[in-house]
């Protein structure tokens, strides 16, 4: 990753912390007091000699260095009301570095500018130094100490320094649960970036500022018990939950219009379950109605069925005549056992 690419990831990233966790916090807000502008102020002398050069570059670095000056010569009255312990030398420092990276865009950020800036400013310092003025914080040039290293300086340093004040906000907003713990992913890995450079004799880490305390301090970076899971969402007020309840309501009631049901329970109420089942069961009947009588209109198994019934029919008729016949006979015997004379013809002997 080269550094415009870094540098952009920072930038995100500072932006939703500073955004979310530190805005607000009043150690944190002490930078924006360095950030009053100075613009033609009598400080700016300190700059005019180098005035074009920095124009060159960015149009807002000349700005910039008159508000360094300014801020160089004035810290210990910047910072005089603030009842907090802090250290002006650091914020200072840690403040012109992150400034002059948020002025530079991608293309301006080369090793080559960001080392005759830095030199230019290092002579404004040698400037006020040598003049009447009281005592100022020290400042230095470290080529080979990029922007982005300093950034995360910075990052660990308001980390460490407002922690309290974060874990108050966090426990009264579970929303930014999240948040910090992409927070804390950073700080981490910021953290590691720094033993690396500061921790083993590195060249990069800056002596002046005691930064290298912090490789023996083994709760220099404390960490929130904060779960993503606690973020909850905003409670529903019971006029909405009523109005919530009356659209369901209406749903239900539109739902049974548009699908009617036929089954009927003991309350009146149908189920269209129930009505499909039976309009199943009816259209399987007349199906197989409909086959019957195609099969005996239109096939041979008409004729089957018709001699069938027809035979049926001539038997039961023969059986009829037969009996009725059988009937007529016997009656007829019947009349000639009672009714008819007989004649015997006595012979003597």
């Amino acid at each position: 990753m080269d550094d415009a690419e870094q540098n952009n990831k920072v930038q995100k990233l500072s932006y939703d912390f500073k955004e979310r966790i530190l805005s607000g916090l009043p150690k944190y807000e002490l930078y924006e007091k360095l950030n009053d502008a100075c613009e033609n102020c009598g400080y700016c002398t300190y700059c005019n000699f180098n005035r074009t050069v920095l124009n060159r570059y960015n149009e807002n670095l000349y700005e910039l260095c008159c508000t360094f000056a300014k801020n160089l010569v004035m810290l210990p009255e910047i910072l005089q009301d603030e009842t907090v312990e802090v250290d002006g030398c650091k914020y200072f420092t840690f403040w012109i570095h992150d400034e002059i990276r948020k002025r530079l865009n991608n293309k301006e950020i080369d090793d080559n500018n960001i080392s005759r800036i830095l030199t230019i400013l290092l002579q404004v310092h040698h400037r006020i130094k040598s003049s009447p003025k009281p005592n100022i914080c020290y400042f230095d040039y470290y080529r080979k100490t990029d922007l982005i290293l300093w950034k995360k300086f910075k990052d660990l340093y308001d980390y460490s320094l407002n922690f309290e004040d974060i874990k108050s906000k966090i426990a009264t907003d579970d929303n930014l649960c999240p948040i910090y713990l992409k927070y804390i992913t950073y700080i981490e890995s910021s953290y590691e970036d720094f033993k690396n450079e500061c921790c083993n004799h590195s060249e990069k880490c800056p002596n002046e500022l005691n930064l290298k305390d912090w490789c023996s301090k083994h709760d220099f970076i404390l960490k929130l018990s904060c779960k993503e899971s606690q973020s909850i969402a905003p409670e529903i007020s019971q006029d909405t939950k009523d109005q919530l309840l009356q659209k369901e309501q209406e749903g239900d009631r539109s739902h049974r219009t548009n699908f009617p049901s036929h089954d009927t329970h003991g309350d009146g109420i149908t189920t269209s379950t129930d009505y499909y089942a039976k309009l199943g069961v009816s259209i399987s009947f007349l199906g197989i109605l409909s086959s019957f009588f195609y099969l005996y209109k239109y096939t041979t198994f008409g004729n089957w069925i018709n001699s069938k019934i027809l035979k049926q029919k001539i038997n039961a008729n023969l059986d009829q005549n037969s009996q009725t016949f059988l009937e007529h006979d016997l009656n007829n015997m019947d009349e000639s056992l009672y009714n008819d004379d007989y004649n015997v013809t006595y012979h003597p002997s």
